[in-house]
Protein backbone atom coordinates (compact mmCIF):
# COMPACT_ATOMS: atom_id res chain seq x y z
CA UNK A 1 0.00 0.00 0.00
CA UNK A 2 2.89 2.72 1.09
CA UNK A 3 4.38 1.95 -2.70
CA UNK A 4 1.65 2.62 -4.24
CA UNK A 5 0.39 5.90 -2.57
CA UNK A 6 4.10 6.81 -3.22
CA UNK A 7 3.62 6.03 -6.69
CA UNK A 8 0.68 7.98 -7.12
CA UNK A 9 3.05 11.16 -5.22
CA UNK A 10 5.43 10.59 -7.98
CA UNK A 11 3.04 10.71 -10.78
CA UNK A 12 0.81 13.63 -9.04
CA UNK A 13 4.32 15.28 -8.83
CA UNK A 14 5.06 14.72 -12.66
CA UNK A 15 1.72 15.91 -13.64
CA UNK A 16 2.28 19.00 -11.57
CA UNK A 17 5.56 19.64 -13.04
CA UNK A 18 3.83 19.12 -16.39
CA UNK A 19 1.20 21.63 -15.96
CA UNK A 20 3.55 24.36 -14.46
CA UNK A 21 6.02 23.74 -17.49
CA UNK A 22 6.36 26.65 -19.90
CA UNK A 23 5.21 26.54 -23.03
CA UNK A 24 5.85 28.29 -26.28
CA UNK A 25 4.47 29.36 -29.34
CA UNK A 26 5.03 27.30 -32.54
CA UNK A 27 3.59 27.95 -35.80
CA UNK A 28 4.61 25.74 -38.64
CA UNK A 29 1.42 24.73 -40.89
CA UNK A 30 1.92 21.34 -41.92
CA UNK A 31 1.22 20.23 -45.77
CA UNK A 32 3.00 17.08 -46.95
CA UNK A 33 1.35 17.07 -50.62
CA UNK A 34 2.59 20.62 -50.74
CA UNK A 35 6.27 19.52 -49.18
CA UNK A 36 6.01 16.76 -51.77
CA UNK A 37 5.54 18.77 -54.70
CA UNK A 38 9.04 21.19 -54.26
CA UNK A 39 12.23 19.37 -56.15
CA UNK A 40 14.13 16.74 -53.84
CA UNK A 41 17.49 17.43 -54.41
CA UNK A 42 19.21 14.33 -56.39
CA UNK A 43 20.41 10.92 -54.91
CA UNK A 44 24.12 11.66 -54.49
CA UNK A 45 26.57 8.89 -54.81
CA UNK A 46 27.75 7.07 -51.61
CA UNK A 47 31.25 8.58 -52.08
CA UNK A 48 29.90 11.99 -51.59
CA UNK A 49 29.68 10.95 -48.23
CA UNK A 50 32.82 9.68 -47.20
CA UNK A 51 34.91 12.34 -45.23
CA UNK A 52 32.42 14.73 -44.06
CA UNK A 53 33.89 16.71 -41.37
CA UNK A 54 33.24 15.89 -37.99
CA UNK A 55 32.42 19.59 -37.03
CA UNK A 56 30.58 21.88 -38.80
CA UNK A 57 29.35 24.92 -37.38
CA UNK A 58 27.70 28.22 -38.50
CA UNK A 59 26.78 29.30 -34.88
CA UNK A 60 29.13 32.66 -35.27
CA UNK A 61 26.91 33.62 -38.49
CA UNK A 62 23.96 33.85 -36.52
CA UNK A 63 21.88 36.93 -36.28
CA UNK A 64 21.07 37.63 -32.00
CA UNK A 65 18.77 35.07 -31.03
CA UNK A 66 14.79 36.50 -30.36
CA UNK A 67 11.95 35.35 -29.02
CA UNK A 68 8.48 35.05 -31.54
CA UNK A 69 6.53 35.82 -28.22
CA UNK A 70 3.12 34.85 -28.46
CA UNK A 71 2.95 34.79 -32.12
CA UNK A 72 2.57 31.58 -34.72
CA UNK A 73 5.74 33.11 -36.76
CA UNK A 74 8.60 30.31 -36.79
CA UNK A 75 8.38 29.75 -40.17
CA UNK A 76 9.57 33.77 -40.39
CA UNK A 77 12.11 33.16 -38.02
CA UNK A 78 13.76 30.00 -39.13
CA UNK A 79 13.78 30.61 -43.22
CA UNK A 80 14.30 34.44 -42.89
CA UNK A 81 15.70 35.72 -39.76
CA UNK A 82 17.91 33.10 -39.13
CA UNK A 83 18.66 31.34 -42.47
CA UNK A 84 18.51 33.63 -45.33
CA UNK A 85 20.90 35.97 -42.82
CA UNK A 86 23.31 33.20 -42.58
CA UNK A 87 23.20 32.52 -45.67
CA UNK A 88 23.71 36.10 -46.64
CA UNK A 89 26.94 36.49 -44.00
CA UNK A 90 28.56 33.51 -45.96
CA UNK A 91 28.06 34.11 -49.37
CA UNK A 92 29.63 37.72 -49.02
CA UNK A 93 32.13 36.12 -46.89
CA UNK A 94 31.30 38.63 -43.82
CA UNK A 95 32.95 39.01 -40.72
CA UNK A 96 30.84 36.72 -38.42
CA UNK A 97 29.95 39.55 -36.01
CA UNK A 98 28.71 41.80 -38.48
CA UNK A 99 25.09 42.88 -38.08
CA UNK A 100 23.02 41.96 -41.37
CA UNK A 101 19.38 40.39 -40.69
CA UNK A 102 16.75 40.12 -42.62
CA UNK A 103 12.78 40.80 -41.20
CA UNK A 104 11.05 37.17 -40.19
CA UNK A 105 8.00 39.91 -40.48
CA UNK A 106 8.20 40.39 -43.88
CA UNK A 107 8.20 36.76 -45.01
CA UNK A 108 5.20 36.44 -42.72
CA UNK A 109 3.29 38.97 -44.06
CA UNK A 110 3.65 37.38 -47.28
CA UNK A 111 2.31 33.87 -46.72
CA UNK A 112 -0.05 34.60 -44.06
CA UNK A 113 -3.71 34.47 -44.83
CA UNK A 114 -5.49 37.55 -45.26
CA UNK A 115 -7.57 36.59 -42.01
CA UNK A 116 -4.94 36.56 -39.84
CA UNK A 117 -4.83 40.62 -38.62
CA UNK A 118 -2.58 39.20 -35.48
CA UNK A 119 -0.03 36.57 -36.53
CA UNK A 120 -1.42 33.42 -35.03
CA UNK A 121 -2.78 30.99 -37.34
CA UNK A 122 0.89 30.25 -38.89
CA UNK A 123 2.34 29.66 -42.45
CA UNK A 124 4.12 26.27 -44.45
CA UNK A 125 7.70 26.51 -44.98
CA UNK A 126 7.34 25.66 -48.37
CA UNK A 127 5.65 29.26 -48.63
CA UNK A 128 8.31 31.01 -47.11
CA UNK A 129 11.11 29.59 -48.77
CA UNK A 130 8.87 30.46 -52.44
CA UNK A 131 8.63 33.73 -50.91
CA UNK A 132 12.15 34.26 -50.23
CA UNK A 133 12.99 32.83 -54.02
CA UNK A 134 10.59 35.18 -55.96
CA UNK A 135 10.35 38.07 -53.61
CA UNK A 136 13.35 38.40 -51.42
CA UNK A 137 13.77 39.93 -47.95
CA UNK A 138 14.27 43.01 -46.64
CA UNK A 139 16.57 44.00 -43.88
CA UNK A 140 15.25 43.42 -40.42
CA UNK A 141 15.66 47.15 -39.89
CA UNK A 142 13.33 48.23 -42.65
CA UNK A 143 10.15 46.13 -41.14
CA UNK A 144 11.66 45.20 -37.65
CA UNK A 145 9.64 42.43 -35.37
CA UNK A 146 6.59 41.80 -34.25
CA UNK A 147 4.29 43.83 -37.51
CA UNK A 148 1.34 42.34 -38.45
CA UNK A 149 0.56 45.01 -40.84
CA UNK A 150 0.60 44.33 -45.36
CA UNK A 151 3.71 45.20 -46.92
CA UNK A 152 4.14 47.87 -48.89
CA UNK A 153 5.39 48.38 -52.45
CA UNK A 154 8.70 50.43 -51.23
CA UNK A 155 9.37 47.25 -49.06
CA UNK A 156 8.92 45.17 -52.09
CA UNK A 157 11.27 46.72 -54.05
CA UNK A 158 13.86 46.78 -50.92
CA UNK A 159 13.11 42.84 -50.73
CA UNK A 160 13.88 42.10 -54.34
CA UNK A 161 17.27 43.03 -54.22
CA UNK A 162 17.75 40.21 -51.61
CA UNK A 163 16.52 36.74 -53.21
CA UNK A 164 17.64 33.48 -52.49
CA UNK A 165 18.85 31.49 -55.65
CA UNK A 166 16.92 28.41 -55.13
CA UNK A 167 16.06 26.03 -52.92
CA UNK A 168 15.28 21.98 -52.74
CA UNK A 169 14.25 19.54 -50.29
CA UNK A 170 16.05 17.08 -48.68
CA UNK A 171 14.43 13.62 -48.68
CA UNK A 172 10.78 12.30 -48.83
CA UNK A 173 8.38 12.24 -46.25
CA UNK A 174 8.74 8.20 -45.36
CA UNK A 175 12.91 8.52 -45.85
CA UNK A 176 14.41 5.84 -43.32
CA UNK A 177 16.24 8.20 -40.29
CA UNK A 178 20.03 6.76 -41.43
CA UNK A 179 19.44 8.36 -45.21
CA UNK A 180 17.80 12.01 -43.32
CA UNK A 181 20.92 11.97 -41.40
CA UNK A 182 23.28 12.04 -44.23
CA UNK A 183 21.54 14.41 -46.35
CA UNK A 184 21.63 16.25 -43.50
CA UNK A 185 25.23 16.30 -42.91
CA UNK A 186 26.31 16.37 -46.27
CA UNK A 187 24.17 19.97 -47.13
CA UNK A 188 25.49 21.28 -43.99
CA UNK A 189 29.05 20.52 -45.38
CA UNK A 190 28.27 21.81 -48.88
CA UNK A 191 28.44 25.25 -47.12
CA UNK A 192 24.75 26.60 -45.92
CA UNK A 193 21.95 26.25 -43.39
CA UNK A 194 19.12 23.95 -43.42
CA UNK A 195 15.54 24.67 -42.06
CA UNK A 196 13.72 21.88 -40.88
CA UNK A 197 10.10 21.40 -39.52
CA UNK A 198 9.63 19.11 -36.71
CA UNK A 199 7.09 17.98 -34.12
CA UNK A 200 8.05 19.15 -31.44
CA UNK A 201 6.43 17.64 -27.87
CA UNK A 202 5.93 19.09 -24.43
CA UNK A 203 9.39 17.37 -23.69
CA UNK A 204 11.10 20.01 -26.15
CA UNK A 205 10.12 22.93 -24.19
CA UNK A 206 12.03 21.71 -21.29
CA UNK A 207 15.25 21.20 -22.90
CA UNK A 208 18.89 22.25 -21.09
CA UNK A 209 21.43 21.69 -23.57
CA UNK A 210 20.16 19.08 -24.97
CA UNK A 211 16.71 17.19 -25.95
CA UNK A 212 16.07 14.02 -24.22
CA UNK A 213 12.16 12.67 -25.65
CA UNK A 214 10.15 11.70 -22.94
CA UNK A 215 7.91 8.65 -22.73
CA UNK A 216 4.47 9.50 -24.23
CA UNK A 217 5.98 12.12 -27.01
CA UNK A 218 5.37 10.19 -29.53
CA UNK A 219 1.44 10.55 -28.44
CA UNK A 220 1.72 13.71 -29.28
CA UNK A 221 -0.84 15.43 -31.98
CA UNK A 222 1.42 15.61 -35.15
CA UNK A 223 -0.76 18.55 -36.07
CA UNK A 224 -0.46 20.63 -32.61
CA UNK A 225 3.61 20.39 -32.66
CA UNK A 226 4.75 21.40 -35.96
CA UNK A 227 7.45 23.90 -35.51
CA UNK A 228 10.30 25.28 -37.68
CA UNK A 229 13.44 25.75 -37.26
CA UNK A 230 17.41 26.07 -38.49
CA UNK A 231 20.07 23.98 -37.92
CA UNK A 232 23.34 25.33 -37.99
CA UNK A 233 25.74 22.45 -37.77
CA UNK A 234 26.88 19.36 -36.14
CA UNK A 235 29.14 17.44 -34.08
CA UNK A 236 29.60 13.84 -34.40
CA UNK A 237 31.36 13.94 -30.83
CA UNK A 238 28.36 15.26 -29.22
CA UNK A 239 26.12 13.12 -27.24
CA UNK A 240 27.05 10.24 -29.95
CA UNK A 241 26.38 12.92 -32.50
CA UNK A 242 24.02 15.72 -32.52
CA UNK A 243 22.92 18.38 -34.82
CA UNK A 244 23.15 22.67 -33.63
CA UNK A 245 19.58 24.58 -33.37
CA UNK A 246 18.93 27.71 -33.28
CA UNK A 247 15.64 28.35 -31.81
CA UNK A 248 13.16 31.42 -32.04
CA UNK A 249 11.93 31.11 -28.09
CA UNK A 250 14.37 33.75 -26.74
CA UNK A 251 17.82 33.32 -25.10
CA UNK A 252 16.14 31.75 -21.83
CA UNK A 253 15.33 28.54 -23.97
CA UNK A 254 17.81 26.10 -23.28
CA UNK A 255 21.48 27.37 -24.08
CA UNK A 256 21.18 30.15 -24.59
CA UNK A 257 17.94 29.98 -27.56
CA UNK A 258 20.64 27.14 -28.89
CA UNK A 259 20.41 23.16 -28.30
CA UNK A 260 21.74 19.97 -29.57
CA UNK A 261 19.46 17.74 -31.00
CA UNK A 262 20.78 13.59 -30.92
CA UNK A 263 20.86 12.57 -35.27
CA UNK A 264 18.72 9.53 -34.23
CA UNK A 265 16.47 11.89 -32.33
CA UNK A 266 16.06 14.49 -35.41
CA UNK A 267 15.78 12.44 -37.82
CA UNK A 268 13.12 10.35 -35.63
CA UNK A 269 10.98 14.14 -35.24
CA UNK A 270 11.88 15.90 -38.24
CA UNK A 271 9.31 15.74 -41.22
CA UNK A 272 10.45 18.36 -43.59
CA UNK A 273 14.00 19.91 -44.64
CA UNK A 274 15.17 22.49 -47.08
CA UNK A 275 18.68 23.39 -48.22
CA UNK A 276 18.61 26.80 -50.02
CA UNK A 277 20.82 28.26 -52.19
CA UNK A 278 22.59 32.09 -52.24
CA UNK A 279 21.75 33.88 -55.81
CA UNK A 280 24.83 32.39 -57.81
CA UNK A 281 24.34 35.34 -60.11
CA UNK A 282 24.03 38.05 -57.71
CA UNK A 283 26.96 41.05 -57.87
CA UNK A 284 29.51 40.88 -54.69
CA UNK A 285 33.00 42.35 -55.31
CA UNK A 286 34.62 40.34 -52.96
CA UNK A 287 33.52 36.80 -54.03
CA UNK A 288 33.24 35.01 -57.05
CA UNK A 289 32.11 31.73 -57.85
CA UNK A 290 33.56 29.72 -60.42
CA UNK A 291 31.95 27.21 -62.60
CA UNK A 292 33.55 23.42 -62.36
CA UNK A 293 33.10 20.05 -62.91
CA UNK A 294 33.22 17.02 -64.15
CA UNK A 295 31.94 14.01 -65.90
CA UNK A 296 33.92 10.31 -65.75
CA UNK A 297 32.88 7.01 -67.18
CA UNK A 298 33.39 3.55 -65.38
CA UNK A 299 32.41 0.15 -66.85
CA UNK A 300 30.58 -2.06 -64.31
CA UNK A 301 33.62 -3.53 -62.70
CA UNK A 302 34.84 -0.16 -62.09
CA UNK A 303 37.50 0.86 -64.60
CA UNK A 304 37.68 4.15 -65.77
CA UNK A 305 36.65 4.66 -69.65
CA UNK A 306 39.82 6.79 -70.98
CA UNK A 307 39.48 9.62 -73.14
CA UNK A 308 41.28 12.07 -75.04
CA UNK A 309 40.56 15.86 -76.04
CA UNK A 310 39.21 17.05 -79.64
CA UNK A 311 38.06 19.82 -80.58
CA UNK A 312 34.78 20.45 -82.75
CA UNK A 313 34.07 23.46 -85.22
CA UNK A 314 30.63 25.05 -85.12
CA UNK A 315 28.54 27.81 -87.06
CA UNK A 316 29.13 31.29 -86.49
CA UNK A 317 26.36 33.42 -84.70
CA UNK A 318 28.34 36.77 -84.61
CA UNK A 319 31.14 38.37 -86.45
CA UNK A 320 33.46 36.43 -84.21
CA UNK A 321 35.49 33.40 -84.98
CA UNK A 322 33.22 29.93 -84.87
CA UNK A 323 31.83 28.38 -82.21
CA UNK A 324 34.36 26.08 -81.16
CA UNK A 325 33.29 23.27 -78.33
CA UNK A 326 35.52 20.67 -76.92
CA UNK A 327 34.92 17.03 -77.29
CA UNK A 328 36.55 14.20 -75.04
CA UNK A 329 36.62 11.19 -77.22
CA UNK A 330 36.81 7.87 -75.72
CA UNK A 331 40.41 6.02 -76.12
CA UNK A 332 38.68 2.90 -76.78
CA UNK A 333 36.15 1.85 -78.67
CA UNK A 334 32.86 0.30 -77.14
CA UNK A 335 30.46 -3.06 -78.59
CA UNK A 336 26.86 -4.03 -77.79
CA UNK A 337 26.66 -4.70 -74.25
CA UNK A 338 29.47 -3.01 -72.77
CA UNK A 339 27.90 -1.87 -69.31
CA UNK A 340 28.77 1.67 -67.76
CA UNK A 341 27.82 4.13 -65.73
CA UNK A 342 28.39 8.15 -65.32
CA UNK A 343 29.41 10.08 -62.53
CA UNK A 344 28.70 13.94 -62.67
CA UNK A 345 30.74 15.75 -60.84
CA UNK A 346 29.69 19.76 -59.60
CA UNK A 347 32.48 21.31 -57.76
CA UNK A 348 31.09 24.11 -57.25
CA UNK A 349 26.91 24.35 -56.77
CA UNK A 350 25.46 24.43 -60.39
CA UNK A 351 22.47 23.73 -62.55
CA UNK A 352 23.27 20.16 -63.83
CA UNK A 353 21.23 18.65 -66.92
CA UNK A 354 22.58 15.21 -69.24
CA UNK A 355 21.49 14.22 -72.51
CA UNK A 356 22.02 11.06 -74.36
CA UNK A 357 21.97 11.64 -78.04
CA UNK A 358 23.91 9.98 -81.11
CA UNK A 359 24.09 10.72 -84.95
CA UNK A 360 20.52 10.95 -85.70
CA UNK A 361 20.32 13.94 -83.09
CA UNK A 362 17.18 12.18 -81.10
CA UNK A 363 17.90 13.96 -77.63
CA UNK A 364 17.25 11.85 -74.64
CA UNK A 365 17.14 13.72 -71.40
CA UNK A 366 19.15 11.77 -68.68
CA UNK A 367 19.51 13.87 -65.64
CA UNK A 368 17.56 15.16 -64.17
CA UNK A 369 15.82 11.86 -64.57
CA UNK A 370 12.23 12.71 -63.73
CA UNK A 371 10.66 16.39 -62.98
CA UNK A 372 10.72 15.42 -59.19
CA UNK A 373 14.24 16.03 -59.03
CA UNK A 374 16.37 19.16 -58.60
CA UNK A 375 18.77 19.51 -61.51
CA UNK A 376 20.52 22.04 -58.74
CA UNK A 377 23.91 20.27 -57.04
CA UNK A 378 25.96 21.63 -54.11
CA UNK A 379 29.35 22.22 -54.37
CA UNK A 380 31.56 18.98 -54.47
CA UNK A 381 27.89 16.93 -54.75
CA UNK A 382 28.73 13.73 -57.71
CA UNK A 383 25.46 12.00 -59.04
CA UNK A 384 25.71 8.25 -60.77
CA UNK A 385 23.57 7.95 -63.85
CA UNK A 386 21.64 5.69 -63.55
CA UNK A 387 22.81 5.24 -59.99
CA UNK A 388 25.40 3.15 -58.30
CA UNK A 389 23.85 0.44 -58.72
CA UNK A 390 22.94 0.23 -62.42
CA UNK A 391 24.61 0.62 -65.60
CA UNK A 392 23.74 1.42 -68.92
CA UNK A 393 24.00 -0.58 -71.66
CA UNK A 394 24.92 0.01 -75.40
CA UNK A 395 22.49 -1.23 -77.52
CA UNK A 396 23.16 -2.82 -81.22
CA UNK A 397 23.08 0.44 -82.91
CA UNK A 398 26.50 1.04 -83.87
CA UNK A 399 28.03 4.61 -84.64
CA UNK A 400 29.11 7.14 -82.43
CA UNK A 401 26.97 7.78 -79.32
CA UNK A 402 27.30 11.26 -77.29
CA UNK A 403 26.78 12.15 -73.88
CA UNK A 404 26.48 15.59 -72.77
CA UNK A 405 26.06 17.46 -69.45
CA UNK A 406 25.40 20.91 -69.46
CA UNK A 407 26.70 22.89 -66.23
CA UNK A 408 24.82 25.96 -65.52
CA UNK A 409 24.62 29.23 -63.22
CA UNK A 410 21.18 29.29 -63.42
CA UNK A 411 17.98 27.02 -64.22
CA UNK A 412 17.64 26.19 -67.67
CA UNK A 413 14.39 25.11 -70.09
CA UNK A 414 15.66 22.12 -70.49
CA UNK A 415 12.82 20.48 -72.70
CA UNK A 416 12.80 23.73 -74.74
CA UNK A 417 16.76 23.13 -75.32
CA UNK A 418 16.25 19.67 -76.47
CA UNK A 419 13.92 20.43 -78.89
CA UNK A 420 16.08 23.10 -80.23
CA UNK A 421 19.09 20.82 -80.66
CA UNK A 422 16.82 18.06 -82.58
CA UNK A 423 15.50 20.32 -84.87
CA UNK A 424 18.46 22.78 -85.87
CA UNK A 425 20.87 21.40 -88.30
CA UNK A 426 24.51 21.03 -88.43
CA UNK A 427 26.84 19.05 -85.70
CA UNK A 428 26.58 19.02 -82.42
CA UNK A 429 28.65 22.25 -81.45
CA UNK A 430 26.13 24.35 -84.05
CA UNK A 431 23.18 22.84 -82.39
CA UNK A 432 24.45 23.75 -78.36
CA UNK A 433 25.14 27.43 -80.25
CA UNK A 434 21.52 27.47 -81.45
CA UNK A 435 20.08 25.95 -78.25
CA UNK A 436 21.77 27.91 -75.79
CA UNK A 437 22.90 31.01 -77.99
CA UNK A 438 24.09 34.07 -75.29
CA UNK A 439 24.02 31.15 -72.57
CA UNK A 440 26.69 29.09 -73.63
CA UNK A 441 30.78 29.79 -72.68
CA UNK A 442 32.57 30.72 -75.24
CA UNK A 443 35.47 27.03 -75.55
CA UNK A 444 38.45 30.15 -75.07
CA UNK A 445 37.32 31.27 -71.88
CA UNK A 446 37.28 27.48 -70.60
CA UNK A 447 40.04 25.78 -68.77
CA UNK A 448 39.33 21.91 -69.99
CA UNK A 449 41.47 19.43 -68.31
CA UNK A 450 43.86 17.67 -71.06
CA UNK A 451 43.71 13.87 -68.88
CA UNK A 452 39.61 13.98 -68.01
CA UNK A 453 36.51 15.40 -69.12
CA UNK A 454 36.73 18.19 -66.74
CA UNK A 455 36.84 22.08 -66.74
CA UNK A 456 37.53 24.92 -64.72
CA UNK A 457 35.73 28.52 -66.16
CA UNK A 458 36.18 31.90 -63.81
CA UNK A 459 33.18 33.26 -62.35
CA UNK A 460 33.42 36.98 -64.38
CA UNK A 461 33.23 34.77 -67.99
CA UNK A 462 30.42 35.98 -70.26
CA UNK A 463 27.91 33.32 -70.54
CA UNK A 464 26.28 30.70 -67.85
CA UNK A 465 26.62 27.03 -69.39
CA UNK A 466 29.63 24.92 -70.01
CA UNK A 467 28.98 21.42 -72.09
CA UNK A 468 31.10 19.12 -71.33
CA UNK A 469 30.61 15.95 -74.11
CA UNK A 470 32.15 12.53 -74.53
CA UNK A 471 31.69 10.62 -77.64
CA UNK A 472 31.55 6.54 -77.64
CA UNK A 473 32.94 4.90 -80.65
CA UNK A 474 29.96 2.66 -80.80
CA UNK A 475 30.82 -0.30 -82.96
Amino acid sequence: MKRFFTLLLVLAGSLNALMAQKTYPRGLVLDDEAYEKMPMKAVLTKGSYDNLAKFISYEAYCPPVMNQDSYGTCVGFASTYYMRSILEKIRQKQNPGSSVAFSPSYTYAKIKESSDLECQQGGKLMDALFSLKTAGAPLYEAFPYPNCENVSVELDEQASTHKIGDVVRLFGPLAPSELKIKALKKALSDGYPVVIGMRTPLSFFAIQNVWQPAPGDEKTPVMDSGHAMCIIGYDDTKYGGAFRIVNSWGNQWAEAGFCWVRYKDLAHYTLYAFQAFPDFNAPVESVTTPLKGKLNLQLREGTLMRSRQALQKGLVLTDDQPLDVTIYQLSESYSEGTAFKAFITANESAYVYMIGTDTTFQMNQLFPYTSSISPLLGPNNTVAYPSDNKSITLDHTTGTDYLIVLFSKKPLDFGRVMSQMKQSTGNLSSRLAVALKGDLISDRQIQYNPNEPAFEVAAKASGSVVPLIIAIDHQ
